[in-house]
């Protein structure tokens, strides 16, 4: 099969690649790699950043006269408006579905739906500049949250505790963001969970619960661990209310990632994506269960059944956890070398090391995900073993920094 893939989730590339299938990768340049250039596609096709999806779709046609594509696939949110165009302006199928993309991206609209489904949530109110938005702190009370309406990875999100917070929570809002508009929200205390899951047509098959851990003032997230420590009961209730909100917005044929946070009222909903978690939770799935998400989701994502693949009890042979390295301060600083890689790579329960900055780079201030340093996936006995050995092995890294003057 001949596949035009758009953007990035390169690991779903690669299983396309092992099932024997032809791709063309359509990516913007500001997420394109190096090495996509002796990836496993025939064609790599790059445009700019502001390129509209017009012009996209007007390129793919080109192509597709030539060497016509099967599908058009993707499997991050910020290419579904395109493939979208694409399928439409081709004639070719895709799985992607663009109006449910819009359902739960947009945080406002996706608290009404599950207001109009009766879906227990939470208070919030939309507001757009900084007179409204103040008027909803007020209307919702403190502690509440702050989220721009339509961000992910934690961008923007602020917690404000006392009246002394606001203003620093608006400036880390960011004033583009006020104005255009975010969501108020009631604050939800207690652990957080993710919900990974694969819907066909309208039945959903849930595969893991992983339990996340968030700073708690920049909700940036510092670790995750499979299979999440739940008692029967508080496994069936954060399953069943998943299962719920995906009836509610109507996933299918897609995969799904739902955050909710486990309250003293039961399960309620942070966000949630019509595409397969991020933060290497598919990885932990995969050493935990031995399902690889990554490659159901490829052959889901061309049309295939996936189901025969799908065993039929899904079975936590032991837990892993992922946490990550976020060494915060100014960019003044850079850094110079990380030590101790090859030593943590050699622990006996460590099961990867990604660097997530190279040397060069200027140390950033974690204000959301895409800040953090390096990660580790490591496994044990049991969720706690697991974790014990994930931020052991990450502490021993060591992020070596040199101040760098400004003077000229």
């Amino acid at each position: 099969m001949r596949v035009l893939v758009t953007g990035t989730n390169r690991v779903c590339h690669d299983r396309l690649r092992d099932q024997g299938h032809e791709m063309v990768l359509f990516v913007p340049r500001g997420r394109a790699r190096r090495e996509d250039a002796v990836g496993p596609y025939s064609h790599v096709v790059i445009l700019d950043d502001e390129a509209d999806t017009d012009l996209w779709a007007e390129t793919a046609e080109v192509l597709h006269r030539r060497y016509p594509f099967d599908v058009v696939a993707a499997y991050n949110e910020h290419t579904y408006p395109l493939v979208r165009a694409v399928s439409e302006r081709l004639g070719i199928p895709t799985t992607v579905d663009a109006e449910l993309f819009h359902r739960v991206l947009d945080k406002a609209r996706m608290r009404r739906i599950l207001d109009e489904h009766a879906i227990p949530s939470c208070s919030f109110v939309f507001a757009r500049g900084r007179r409204a938005v103040l008027r909803a702190i007020e209307e919702v009370g403190l502690p509440c949250m702050v989220k721009p309406v339509d961000t992910e990875g934690s961008l923007g999100v602020s917690r404000i505790d006392t009246a002394q917070d606001i203003e620093a929570a608006l400036r880390r809002v960011g004033p583009h963001h006020v104005e255009r508009g975010v969501v108020v929200e009631e604050f939800l205390d207690g652990d957080e969970f993710s919900v990974e899951a694969l819907s066909t047509g309208g039945r959903h098959r849930i595969i893991a619960v992983t339990r996340k851990f968030t700073d708690p003032m920049t909700f940036v997230s510092r670790g995750h661990v499979i299979p999440a420590p739940l008692t029967t009961d508080e496994h069936a209730a954060v399953t069943a209310y998943v299962t719920r909100v995906l009836d509610a917005f109507g996933f299918h044929d897609c995969p799904s990632h739902t955050e909710v946070m486990l309250t003293e009222h039961g399960p309620r909903i942070i966000e949630m994506h019509n595409r397969i978690g991020g933060d290497a939770i598919m990885d932990l799935v995969h050493l935990s269960t031995g399902v690889d998400m990554y490659d159901l989701v490829a052959r889901q994502s061309i049309g295939e059944d996936f189901g025969p693949l799908l065993p039929e009890e899904i079975v936590h042979e032991r837990s892993a956890a992922a946490w990550y390295a976020a060494p915060s301060g100014p960019p003044t600083h850079t850094l110079l070398e990380v030590q101790g890689i090859d030593e943590v790579r050699g622990l006996p329960h460590v099961r990867a090391v990604t660097l997530l900055r190279e040397p060069g780079s200027p140390q950033p201030t974690v204000r959301h995900n895409f800040d953090r340093s390096g990660r580790v996936l490591a496994v044990g006995d049991s969720p706690r073993e697991a974790l014990h050995h994930a931020r052991t092995a990450t502490g021993m890294l060591r992020f070596v920094y040199g101040w760098t003057s400004t003077d000229t």
